[in-house]
């Protein structure tokens, strides 16, 4: 609860709520920059969005792939790209009230899918756009039934 509270009050969380719904979902890579951990470096390098299909996947390093494939040994999509990186963890898209931000509707990341591993399908994300083809997310993530806990944010920006 405490994370969840300083995320709230954090100069990004005005940020967020200043931002609009994307006028069109996204599609394509988008490098990323992530929130977390108190801005500690994360190997993980954004998303790539199939605005067609609604969903969507992360792109992270090789060592960043090494060290999830310890974590979710069970995982069976991890998918090496063209880059040398590793594609996984897909997510399916939509639109709607935010979760905690209910007053503005968001874009969402849904990880809550069969083929991920538990840890990855308690994730929520939510994005704003706050620039032309940039925008700035938000991550939740289930603690128990009917509770989540905000994290962090995440930047994201059309390469």
């Amino acid at each position: 609860m405490l994370v969840t509270f300083l995320v709230g009050k954090s100069r990004r969380q005005a940020d967020f709520l200043a931002g609009t719904t994307p006028k069109e979902a996204p599609n394509g890579f988008y490098n990323g920059s992530a929130y977390l951990l108190g801005n500690r470096p994360v190997p993980w390098l954004g998303k790539s969005f199939e605005s067609e299909n609604a969903k969507g996947f992360n792109i992270f390093t090789p060592k960043g792939a090494s060290l999830l494939k310890i974590l979710t040994p069970f995982y069976k999509l991890f998918r090496p790209n063209a880059d040398g990186n590793t594609d996984a963890y897909y997510f399916n898209t939509s639109t709607g009230p935010g979760f905690r931000d209910k007053d503005i509707d968001v874009f969402k990341l849904d990880y809550n899918s069969p083929e991920n591993p538990f840890l990855i399908r308690i994730i929520l994300d939510e994005m704003v756009e706050v620039a032309p083809h940039e925008f700035l997310g938000k991550v939740h993530m289930k603690v128990f039934p009917g509770y989540f806990a905000t994290i962090g944010f995440f930047g994201l920006k059309r390469a």
